[in-house]
Formats: C-alpha cells, sequence, structure tokens
C-alpha cells in the first residue's frame, strides 16, 4: 500500500482537539473525579463503633438490611426479648443472642 507522501509527519505531530471536544473531555474527567471523591468518602466515612455496654447488630432481610445498634437499658432489653415470640425470633433471634451473649448480655 503505498501511503501519501509526508504521511509519517502527519500521525507523528498528533490530532489537535476541537474546542467541543476539550469540553467534553474536560466534563468527563470532572464526573470521574467526583465519583471518586464519593466512593472514597462512602468508604472512609465515620461508623458506629462497638463500646462497651453496646450491641450492634446488622439483620439481613428479604429487602435489604437493618443495623440495630443499641446502649445500655436498650440492649439489655434488646437481648432480653430476642428468641421470644414478642421479639425478634428464627435467624435473626440467634443472630442477636450471639452477639449478646459475646458482649456479656443476658439472652431470654
Amino acid at each position: 500500500m503505498v501511503l501519501p507522501p509526508g504521511h509519517h509527519r502527519e500521525i507523528a505531530s498528533g490530532r489537535q482537539f476541537s474546542t467541543r471536544e476539550t469540553r467534553i473531555i474536560g466534563a468527563v474527567l470532572v464526573g470521574l473525579a467526583i465519583f471518586a471523591v464519593a466512593i472514597i468518602i462512602a468508604l472512609t466515612g465515620p461508623s458506629q463503633s462497638t463500646t462497651p455496654g453496646c450491641v450492634d447488630v446488622s439483620i439481613l432481610g428479604a429487602t435489604g438490611a437493618a443495623a440495630l445498634h443499641q446502649c445500655g437499658a436498650d440492649a439489655r432489653s434488646l437481648c432480653l426479648s430476642a428468641g421470644k415470640p414478642n421479639g425478634y425470633f428464627g435467624e435473626t433471634g440467634r443472630e442477636i443472642q450471639a452477639v449478646c451473649r459475646k458482649d456479656g448480655f443476658p439472652v431470654g
């Protein structure tokens, strides 16, 4: 295949982007930077830490999850009601009881 004279100079010099293309590339890069910052904030943001006298349990459900964080008398009442008919029962009750035992609370 025969190439026209000066073809190698055209390839080596690179292509100049139009103003519209430069703006689109800039907008995409800004969007990616905002997305990266949002992910970093979400992953390193504040979270509840379990302190002595508190119970922290994540309960999985069919439509999502719920986080229970109780301290003091509320934690004691949660642990005593786990496994009873009017409290949390089934797999959820067993999970709460396990966390309560680990944290030193009496379970029902």
